[in-house]
């Protein structure tokens, strides 16, 4: 997979101000990491938040942390995170790259991360310069989509047009496995889960991933703009998984994962 950065930084700023009323999935995810965080009973000196977002989880975070750096790739979204923060619980901002992070070595003793890494070309890379921040004995706690996410959708496109990719690939878990080990972190706890949301329509959840700026941005991305009878294929393979209370499944298969140094 190639990740364009650019694609990525404007999708998601397009996104920032409706993000919240719809990132559904991601509110269960951050819930999820926030009790694994709790059982813990943990507190850290200085935590960074990797792709932030809206800051609805950086501020989360305050109970836990005297310090807390939000990062994101998307101007709109860390402005849209700054403006909530009227509170000041987040003490700076940064706009920059999970894969270009612009801190020293050993300066947090957590780092925080959800659902963002998935944009990142090179996770054992990432991993390796995360372990790099972080003090000894810091903690690096993530959560991150893999195989099996939007698996629906992604059979439907294949049903409709075999040729081209309209949904963004995700790892295997094994691949997430492997790079935390060849990383030489310590595995505290490893989740694997599987949620789904039910749509009324097609059209519906694909809307909704466009307001999560989860749409196709990776370098297999169609070319041309999809036929309208591509499109209707799609859907009609769709409507074939459309569940005896009428709704239509899309799921969400992801990792909690929290590691030490």
């Amino acid at each position: 997979m190639s990740v364009n950065k650019r694609a990525i930084a404007k999708s998601f700023s397009r996104a920032a101000t409706r993000y919240d009323s719809v990132a559904h999935v991601q509110r269960q995810v951050g819930e999820a990491m926030l009790s694994l965080l709790e059982k813990q009973g943990k507190y850290y000196q200085n935590a960074l938040d990797i792709g932030c977002g809206t800051g609805a989880l950086t501020r989360a975070l305050s109970p836990y942390a005297d310090s807390l750096t939000a990062l994101d790739i998307a101007p709109g979204m860390l402005a849209v995170a700054q403006q909530r923060d009227q509170d000041k619980r987040i003490s700076r901002f940064v706009c920059g790259d999970a894969e270009r992070l612009p801190f020293p070595s050993q300066c947090f003793d957590l780092v925080f991360s959800s659902f963002a890494l998935q944009w990142c070309d090179n996770l054992f890379q990432v991993v390796t310069d995360i372990r790099a921040l972080l003090k000894p004995q810091g903690r690096f706690l993530f959560s991150l989509p893999v195989d099996g996410t939007l698996c629906e959708l992604k059979q439907s496109w294949a049903q409709a047009e075999g040729r081209h990719s309209h949904v963004n690939s995700f790892l295997p878990v094994d691949q997430v496995r492997l790079a935390l080990q060849q990383s030489e972190f310590n595995i505290v706890a490893f989740q694997e889960r599987t949620d789904q949301v039910f749509y009324k329509s097609v059209r519906e959840l694909t809307r909704e991933l466009k307001t999560l700026g989860a749409h196709q941005v990776t370098s297999n991305r169609t070319p041309s703009l999809t036929g309208k009878q591509t499109v209707l294929r799609m859907t009609a393979a769709y409507e074939r998984l459309r569940t005896e209370s009428g709704q239509l499944p899309a799921s969400w298969h992801y990792v909690v994962v929290c590691v030490e140094k």
